[in-house]
């Protein structure tokens, strides 16, 4: 996940750590060039100056840099670790290897050389940069719990809006989704119109009112939701899954009307959004519309064979409309999908009206 606001971060990471230290006086004109943005130039004014003086390690670093802005990560990564190998005490030169192992997407190895980093960084800023690099890292694998660790600790060091969007990317994705939302609110006070913010965000409360046993809260979170949805529309008008989750979080708030026009209006432009059929059709259960119901789900089952949520909301309606054989078919398909499904009302029609 790179939104604005996390590229606009590491870009300031990356400019903070070069201009860390003053450069010498053959180094002068390729600072400025890197300044101004001419990195090709740059890297061919650092270039010859490590020719002249093989052990100036700053200059690998610089070099590193440019060629990083220049996204020609594997040389970016030979130069950091040439300038690691002349001196292996620099917390900097660390970093900037993270940032181009970072950019090769190889976390495993990032991890292992922030984590060297970190036992060589005092100043408190290159904790927090090599802490975020390594959660984000943490992330690339997936392991959102260490991710967010990482992400909190650097946030504590000192907090940026990127920094923010990160910890709640981890959060959201480690499931916990009233921990993820402090920090996407407070992200998007510095950047209100980021897509990447608002879509998390709308999830977060998605998710927080379906696991959520008071109605009034429930109604509540559903409708946070609905407003963070719609402002994310504004700003990707086009975009079909922020106009579906605009419906399903009106749906889950009880607008039904509001819902019921949101996926029509996504399926006139793809009738094969599949999740857009589920979800008309649950609408149309929601208003007792039970024909209507049933025509929408079966197209959804077509149209996903093996999307256990639509044969649950069909062995559900089913039951309303007092058709328990068809009921245990539709559960007995959602246990054929996922045989470790925990469906405890799914086994028991099945059991009762279908003791296959």
């Amino acid at each position: 996940m790179r939104g604005s606001t996390v590229r606009a971060g590491w870009a300031l990471m990356l400019t903070a750590a070069v201009f860390a230290r003053p450069s010498r006086a053959d180094t002068d004109d390729a600072v400025a060039a890197f300044k101004a943005g001419r990195y090709l130039e740059a890297a061919a004014e650092i270039q010859s100056v490590v020719d002249r003086t093989p052990g100036y390690s700053y200059g690998y670093f610089l070099l590193g840099h440019c060629l990083l802005k220049m996204q020609r990560t594997t040389e970016a990564e030979l130069q950091f670790r040439r300038a690691l190998s002349l001196d292996p005490q620099r917390a900097e030169y660390y970093q900037g290897l993270v940032l181009a192992l970072n950019a090769s997407g190889k976390w495993p190895v990032t991890i292992g050389v922030a984590t060297q980093g970190l036992a060589h960084a005092q100043d408190g800023r290159m904790r927090q940069a090599l802490l975020a690099l390594r959660g984000y890292a943490w992330g690339g694998l997936r392991r959102w719990d260490l991710a967010s660790q990482d992400l909190e600790e650097a946030r504590r060091i000192h907090s940026e809006p990127w920094l923010l969007v990160l910890l709640g990317k981890a959060r959201f994705e480690s499931e916990e989704w009233a921990a993820a939302i402090p920090p996407l609110r407070q992200a998007l006070q510095t950047a209100p119109d980021d897509p990447v913010v608002l879509r998390i965000l709308a999830g977060s409360f998605l998710r927080l009112a379906a696991d959520e046993d008071d109605a009034v809260r429930k109604r509540f979170d559903y409708l946070q939701a609905v407003g963070y949805a719609l402002r994310l529309t504004s700003v990707v008008p086009n975009d079909l899954d922020s106009l579906h989750l605009v419906g399903r979080a009106a749906l889950g708030a009880g607008r039904l009307d509001q819902a019921e026009n949101v996926f029509r209006h996504v399926l006139s432009i793809n009738p094969r959004q599949c999740y857009a059929l589920a979800n008309l059709g649950r609408t149309y259960m929601a208003a007792a519309r039970w024909a209507e119901a049933e025509a929408y789900l079966r197209q959804a089952s077509a149209c996903a064979p093996r999307m256990t949520a639509v044969y649950e909301s069909l062995g559900d309606l089913y039951l309303k409309v007092g058709k328990p054989q068809e009921a245990a078919a539709a559960f007995r398909r959602v246990e054929e999908i996922e045989p470790t499904h925990e469906g405890g009302e799914a086994r028991e029609a099945i059991r009762v009206f279908d003791p296959r």
